[in-house]
């Protein structure tokens, strides 16, 4: 009875701990925002990963979560090197 409790303890922790350490969809759109506005103002096309943005925001607007981290790591693994 005690190792059950010390391994449900210990999963829960790590459950926690892990999504403590992911980056939310806002964080990701944030690091992302300002280089898709600079994109947009010199007129650049971005793509997929313009496509990908796009998508996660829509997600995002949606509350769709994790649907939205999804597409905004999508997109910033896509997004052109300056």
């Amino acid at each position: 009875m005690r190792r059950l409790f010390h391994v449900v303890t210990l999963s829960l922790v790590i459950a926690v701990g892990a999504t403590a350490w992911a980056q939310t969809a806002v964080e990701i759109k944030k690091e992302l925002l300002p280089k898709m506005k600079k994109a947009q103002a010199e007129g650049k096309d971005l793509g997929e990963a313009g496509k990908e943005y796009a998508e996660g925001d829509k997600a995002l607007r949606d509350g769709l979560q994790e649907e939205a981290v999804a597409h905004f790591k999508k997109a910033k693994e896509l997004w052109p090197k300056d």
